[in-house]
């Protein structure tokens, strides 16, 4: 795959993502798509990016509060990242099993989630795998800690 191809994927996921109307703002720069999360507790930005082995599908913020209450709410419900991510998936009629979701702090000080999603077969294959696990991303954090922006009373 070259370099156009993948400017060509994350333009028409950008279209896809605009049509999906459930992030703020979405940008476009180069080899990176970024979608502001809508009615985060904090700033969140889910990312598809070109990795050196797929496309690598993430969620970072750097408000350490954010990450720690999704990270409170998969301890306190002890369901996996995977099954959750699944279970997304599954509503978007993907049938594979999700790759592993890694959870870090990069070099910029955000904590992110993230999992790498394996090139397609071609565009429109590379396409259908970007943005099913773009909108599943998005469906499944919307759902953890603070990313839909209510407050939790304790």
């Amino acid at each position: 795959m070259n370099t156009t191809h993948h400017q060509q994927v994350l333009a028409s996921l950008n279209a896809a993502a605009q049509k999906a109307r459930v992030f703020a703002s979405i940008t476009l720069d180069g080899s990176r798509l970024e979608c502001e999360a809508l009615d985060a507790g904090a700033p969140a930005q889910y990312r598809v990016e070109i990795a050196s082995d797929g496309w690598a599908i993430s969620l970072g913020t750097m408000d350490r509060w954010l990450s720690e209450s999704i990270e409170a709410q998969l301890v306190d419900s002890r369901d996996s990242m995977e099954a959750l991510l699944s279970e997304e998936l599954n509503d978007l009629e993907w049938t594979d099993a999700p790759p592993k979701i890694r959870h870090f702090r990069d070099d910029a000080r955000r904590y992110v989630f993230e999992c790498t999603v394996a090139f397609g077969r071609d565009e429109s294959d590379d396409l259908r795998r970007t943005s099913c696990f773009l909108l599943a991303f998005q469906a499944m954090f919307l759902q953890l800690g603070n990313m839909s922006g209510e407050q939790s009373e304790e």
